[in-house]
């Protein structure tokens, strides 16, 4: 076990090392990148396309986290997926890959550009690594490994602001786009930080011992060492696009 988790309450050690970590995303050479381009809507249009298809891959991997977990911990997930797959009909929300679509739109994009520009080779590459650790990995692992995801993108966590946050100022003070018209970034700034809680609530119930704290950090690391290529990939990809 990582010794700076070797303390009387280990999992309230374990959240602790999550959050941190969550929160050195945001000091990589990577996220700096990204966040450091100026927008435009030519690049907005670009981000959402890609970030659509990415987000589609999270619906395959949490799927396959349900398929590994215990089954209170499939209900769990199935609570966290619905909204996302279904949309709140109660509240007049679409599902969230249409909210991703209508956000696109809003840059300027049309819906046969989200078929006809398709996904990057990095894009492809990133999706199936995040897969490859849902499908092949202990439950533990697996859902750490979906749910850093949305720890990082938690503005209750992360300080300075999610991903989804600071995208959403960059899109409205840099591309134009107000945020009325980013029904995905938006949405998000609010949905993950309840998201966020998903893997803590699981750990409290489920990390026993060293090995399952050993697991959850492993998930984690894995899927953030994508997450960095990714953001990467994305500053390189967007930064072909003129100013």
């Amino acid at each position: 076990m990582t010794a700076a988790l070797k303390t009387s309450n280990p999992v309230k050690e374990l959240e602790a090392e999550l959050v941190r970590m969550a929160n050195a995303q945001f000091q990589s050479s990577e996220f700096k990148r990204l966040l450091g381009l100026r927008f435009n809507k030519k690049r907005a249009q670009m981000y959402v396309i890609q970030r659509t298809i990415w987000q589609t891959n999270r619906r395959d991997c949490w799927a396959a986290v349900q398929s590994l977990a215990p089954y209170a911990v499939k209900q769990v997930i199935w609570d966290h997926e619905r909204e996302e797959l279904e949309g709140n009909k109660a509240l007049g929300k679409a599902d969230h890959l249409a909210m991703s679509v209508a956000e696109g739109i809003a840059c300027g994009a049309t819906k046969e550009d989200f078929e006809r520009i398709g996904a990057t080779d990095g894009c492809i590459t990133c999706c199936l690594a995040w897969l490859q650790v849902a499908r092949g990995s202990h439950w533990l692992s697996a859902i750490a490994a979906s749910a850093a995801l949305e720890l990082s993108n938690s503005d209750e966590l992360v300080e300075g602001g999610s991903m989804s946050r600071r995208m959403a100022v960059k899109f409205r003070d840099e591309a134009g786009i107000p945020f009325k018209k980013q029904t995905a970034n938006v949405e998000h700034m609010a949905a993950d930080v309840e998201h966020a809680h998903l893997l803590f609530e699981v750990a409290r119930e489920y990390v026993k011992n060293d090995y399952d704290i050993e697991l959850m950090l492993e998930g984690a690391r894995k899927s953030w060492s994508i997450d960095r290529v990714w953001k990467g990939h994305l500053a390189d990809l967007l930064a072909q696009i003129p100013e």
